[in-house]
């Protein structure tokens, strides 16, 4: 019988790596899988580019800075590993079309979000970058909210929401080659 190759390489984390800073700004931008016509994959773990459909594109979600934050969990199956992406947003919402926004993303499914973290780069869950690239048949689904309204004048009123979904890796990375500048404005550009 004969056995599979694993595909190790070294691992030396750079001082940034061991020095990085967690969370996330308070913006970030959701998109559906299904409006994407192709996703550019750059070495390794990395998104250089998003090519969406005609008329579609990013949504841009502002929350409070210091309140987003990610984990992704190794899920070890008989067949293969998976990673199990989960990205905690901090929503906030007062007027009728700020609530149907929220009630739109926890309806959403296989979205991907795009978001700045606070070590300078910027992070992608929900894309999937398996040995075939199919970024298609994956996304994330609001698993998990809360909304509150509290009870007291200065008590919590976001609506936590964790986004979760099932991948072949780990979070990716958007375009390390470009600065955040560009990047931001990248991504800026395709809002709808």
């Amino acid at each position: 019988m004969a056995g599979c190759s694993n595909l190790l390489t070294a691992l030396d984390p750079s001082c940034a790596a061991l020095k990085q800073k967690g969370g996330f700004d308070k913006r970030f931008y959701v998109g559906n899988i299904a409006d994407l016509d192709s996703v550019t994959y750059g070495t390794d773990q990395e998104v250089t580019a998003f090519t969406f459909a005609a008329t579609k594109g990013f949504k841009k979600i502002i929350g409070k800075r210091l309140k987003h934050g990610a984990e992704t969990s190794l899920e070890a199956g008989d067949n293969v590993n998976m990673r199990t992406q989960n990205f905690n947003a901090v929503l906030f919402a007062q007027s009728a079309a700020e609530r149907a926004s929220v009630e739109a993303l926890w309806d959403a499914e296989d979205i991907f979000v795009v978001a700045e973290s606070n070590a300078g780069t910027i992070e992608v869950y929900g894309i999937n970058k398996g040995a075939n690239s199919q970024f298609d048949s994956y996304g994330l689904k609001a698993s998990a909210g809360t909304w509150n309204t509290g009870v007291a004048l200065n008590d919590d009123t976001s609506i936590p929401t964790t986004f979760s979904g099932d991948f072949d890796n780990g979070p990716l990375i958007y375009d390390e080659g470009s600065t955040l500048a560009v990047n931001i404005a990248a991504l800026d550009a395709q809002v709808v």
